[in-house]
């Protein structure tokens, strides 16, 4: 038996929280976005890819015992709820590490309001998008 399978099939059948707890705001999102850089993209990355500099750095020493993390944007992980997203935080998963003991609650529920941003960003169709956004972006340095 797979202790760590077992384990993901106890956390696959509760009923995870799927709404805030708190009103979502764009203070919220700025400091989910901050803690995020702060917290988590080390390892996963700015962009949720899971290849942040401790990654790269990791994969490049090629010494085993790296576990490259998941990218934020496969499908299973775009359809955790976002209470299994802070359940992850809170209490780590595989070799990621417990973040609890050093991110108060409301700035977990912050980071993972910003990690859904950052899963729809990946999944919008550039078609949906009007010109004169697409222009500001073209121009953003």
């Amino acid at each position: 038996a797979d202790p760590a399978a077992d384990e993901a099939k106890k956390l696959d059948s509760l009923p995870w929280v799927t709404e805030f707890p708190m009103p979502v705001t764009a203070k919220m999102m700025e400091r989910g976005k901050e803690r995020y850089r702060i917290y988590c993209s080390a390892c996963h990355g700015l962009g949720g890819e899971g290849d942040g500099l401790v990654t790269l750095r990791a994969m490049d020493l090629q010494q085993g015992t790296w576990v490259k993390p998941a990218s934020y944007h496969t499908e299973n992980v775009r359809n955790l709820p976002i209470g299994r997203l802070y359940h992850t935080i809170s209490n780590g998963v595989r070799k990621m590490p417990a973040y609890g003991p050093q991110i108060p609650p409301e700035d977990r529920w912050s980071i993972v309001l910003y990690l859904k941003a950052l899963q729809k960003s990946q999944q919008i169709d550039a078609n949906t998008i009007p010109e004169e956004e697409k222009r500001k972006l073209r121009d953003t340095k």
